[in-house]
């Protein structure tokens, strides 16, 4: 039986100079906003100056918050919401990749709620959140059309900043122009392309899944297979194009289903090793595709169908492109890791019985200690 049951509410403007061709958004969700982005991608990749001529168009007062690092501080959300408190702003713009993207989604329940920090988590806020528009310079994570904000908490008992993710906060709008990609090195494109492609398959066997989610993750999958499967030397803007939909799909599927555990794990070795987020999680993604493809063989027949491959390419492929170094992990740490993942609900939602045991096994087995 198909299950369509699906929840979306952004509203998408996407394709090139697609901002200039929608100027007239901005104006209808007030007369000042805060710019929440990073140092240098929104400037480089050419999508502040965008938004900035719009604004400047129309008459909207702004001020810019450029200290989003990559891994989003809570702590530096908190000063961008006080920010926005006191000078009274209407709405709030996130430009850059995940990380700016995500911090503006919390920087908006903060502009609008004096709250204990902490409590950002628990979403239960007195007041709604401003209004939001997010804007992508990469294509990765989907943020555009999720509703999840993943922060590093710095504040409280965390303050060794360990990820958590913020639920249930969609923009109000989301302007998606691949061509702000442009400006992306070659290692950033192919870490951003391999975590667009660990939410596809994540979402696809996730236990969360329906016709819907599995059918945006087919295609986003299928996407970004088709440009690693013909990439030769620097990106094409075709493919660009095609990475940059791809992180849409993506971000549309796990909307729906979530992350299972190639997130869950990836996320220590962003946090205490500097892995790039997207080669973090796709490190634990061939383990996963081949569970997947093992457990429910009639959806493995559709995915491999999609992709034209078969599971052994696939699975060297993503190999291939994902470089890591190995690393040693005392038995304090594989304790601490094992305390943390008991916790974590994307394991519940991995095909199978996927255990904390299962995933001490894994990081055994991948990095050979």
């Amino acid at each position: 039986m198909l299950n369509l049951s699906y929840y979306m509410p952004v509203k998408l403007f996407y394709g090139a100079d697609c901002i200039k061709q929608n100027a007239c958004y901005f104006q209808s969700l007030g007369r000042k906003c805060l710019i929440v982005t990073g140092k240098n991608s929104a400037k480089v990749s050419g999508a502040l100056d965008d938004v900035l001529q719009v604004l400047e168009k129309h008459q909207i007062d702004f001020i810019i918050f450029d200290e989003i690092k990559q891994n989003p501080l809570l702590s530096d959300c908190v000063r961008a919401g006080k920010i926005a408190q006191s000078e009274q702003v209407d709405f709030v713009i996130g430009i850059g990749g995940g990380s700016p993207l995500d911090a503006a989604k919390a920087v908006s329940v903060f502009a609008s709620n004096e709250m204990e920090p902490l409590k950002i988590f628990e979403g239960n806020y007195v007041n709604r959140p401003l209004p939001l528009i997010l804007v992508g310079t990469t294509a990765g994570t989907g943020s555009e059309v999720t509703p999840y904000s993943v922060l590093n908490v710095d504040i409280g008992e965390d303050k060794v900043a360990r990820k958590r993710s913020v639920q249930n906060l969609y923009a109000a709008a989301s302007f998606g122009d691949y061509q702000y990609t442009r400006s992306l090195n070659q290692s950033i494109t192919i870490a951003t392309a391999l975590d667009t492609l660990s939410h596809c398959i994540e979402s696809y066997f996730s236990k969360k899944s329906n016709t819907i989610s599995e059918g945006f993750a087919k295609q986003g999958a299928k996407l970004v297979i088709d440009v690693f499967r013909d990439l030769n030397g620097e990106f094409t803007d075709k493919q660009r194009q095609k990475l940059y939909a791809a992180s849409i799909y993506g971000g549309l599927a796990i909307a729906k289903t979530g992350t299972c555990y190639c997130h869950s794990m990836g996320y220590f070795l962003t946090e205490d090793y500097q892995v790039a987020h997207g080669i973090a999680c796709a490190v634990f993604l061939p383990s996963f595709l081949r569970l997947g493809c093992e457990l429910d063989t009639k959806k493995a027949d559709e995915l491999l169908f999609e992709l034209d491959d078969n599971l052994s390419n696939l699975c060297d492929m993503i190999e291939n492109l994902t470089q890591y170094r190995p690393i040693y992990l005392t038995q304090t740490q594989k304790n601490e890791l094992c305390e943390r993942w008991k916790k974590d609900n994307k394991f519940a939602s991995s095909p199978g019985n996927f255990t904390v045991a299962d995933a001490m096994e894994l990081i055994d087995e991948i990095f050979g200690v």
